[in-house]
């Protein structure tokens, strides 16, 4: 409904960016291994779409001890279960006040969480019996003495976690972040059945959103059969309904404060980058170009500067068309003779660029031409 009504609370926030800083920026792989990741979801992040954006192979929905288990609720935890979602509890107390809450989810469980640091002992042993009468795994956390872990070993505890096994690790890399304004109109798009050209050009104007949809498409574990090509390739794999509820956890995880700001220089040089080679190669007829292609070539040849990260490593990270990959790592084929036409037009540098126009085989009037018209001169 635009960003007037898009207020969210803190802990939909900060659980957003974790999956945002995971999946788009990090990469799950990285953080976690092998082995499933846990996040927080409170009332409101469980009840929207966004929440499917979250692969659910990879994470287990941590279900916070402040929720309340309303009928909603509870139909959308059958909901997502049926889907293939895996719940756990947190900082289970067994109270009586506690228990009464949280029965009705117990059979819809994957892990239930009892926290060392709370429970009243005497209370767990006489609840015991229907603790366990559940098809879930029982977590001791916050397990800080060999004899907690003793203690919920013997009452059969099959995971543990807390500081007498180790100590967190803090994981910091460069995240982008693109205009609030940028996130709305890209689902204002999608919602109003806009067609794939207008959809991918309001991403070529994104750059920094492009780069997270790729990152997120190869950490969401989509066991991607082909090699990216465009971004038109990209929204076709991914499809609409996908896409909307993948940029909706984009927005949930900017502050409720955001303002949109001065675009990064960065940016606006991969955006500029990306009209100039598109125009350039769709006036290439005798070259084997497709200007979606060369677009995405432009958006991630500045991938490096923008996420500070080291192009051959961050490559890696990206399910894209061999000759992209050739074009940035080794300005290789067409496309990589294109991009270095681009950079020496950029910096001004006319040898370059005579040079890189003789390789086309194309005439000044037509660079000229596609320079006009991809700045709007």
């Amino acid at each position: 409904d635009g960003l007037e009504s898009a207020q969210f609370g803190d802990g939909t926030i900060a659980s957003t960016r974790v999956a945002v800083n995971t999946l788009n920026h990090i990469g799950l792989d990285k953080v976690v291994g092998d082995e499933l990741a846990f996040i927080n979801i409170d009332n409101d992040l469980i009840l929207t779409d966004a929440i499917l954006s979250v692969p659910k192979d990879r994470f287990v929905l941590e279900l916070l001890e402040t929720i309340n288990v309303t009928d909603a609720m509870l139909e959308r935890i059958k909901e997502l279960k049926k889907l293939g979602f895996k719940f756990a509890l947190d900082d289970v107390s067994c109270s009586e006040e506690f228990l009464n809450n949280f029965r009705p989810i117990f059979p819809y469980l994957y892990i239930l969480k009892l926290d060392a640091s709370i429970i009243d002992k005497e209370s767990l042993e006489s609840h015991l019996d229907e603790i366990k009468g559940f098809d879930y795994k029982l977590l001791a956390e916050k397990v800080e003495t060999k004899e907690d872990y003793e203690y919920f070993r013997d009452l059969g505890c099959e995971y543990f976690q807390g500081y007498f096994f180790a100590r967190p690790n803090l994981i910091t890399k460069k995240a982008l972040d693109p205009m609030y304004s940028e996130i709305f109109q890209l689902i204002n798009l999608l919602d109003h059945e806009s067609s794939i050209e207008e959809i991918s050009e309001a991403f070529e104007n994104s750059p920094d959103v492009t780069i997270q949809l790729l990152k997120f498409m190869n950490s969401a574990t989509l066991s991607l059969s082909t090699n990216i090509r465009s971004i038109k390739h990209a929204i076709a794999i991914l499809g609409r309904s996908p896409l909307k509820r993948w940029l909706l956890l984009i927005a949930f995880s900017k502050s409720e404060s955001a303002v949109d700001g001065m675009r990064s220089p960065i940016v606006t040089l991969a955006q500029s980058r990306a009209k100039l080679m598109g125009e350039l190669a769709s006036k290439l007829v005798s070259h084997d170009m497709n200007k979606d292609e060369a677009s995405l070539t432009g958006i991630l040849s500045l991938i490096d500067v923008i996420t500070d990260t080291p192009m051959q490593e961050t490559i890696k990270e990206l399910n894209i068309s061999s000759n992209i990959r050739y074009a940035l790592l080794d300005k290789e084929g067409s496309l990589g003779i294109l991009l270095e036409l681009a950079i020496a037009i950029e910096s001004l540098d006319f040898d370059k660029a005579e040079e890189a126009i003789s390789k086309l085989n194309i005439s000044n009037e037509i660079v000229n031409k596609s320079i006009i018209e991809s700045y709007n001169i």
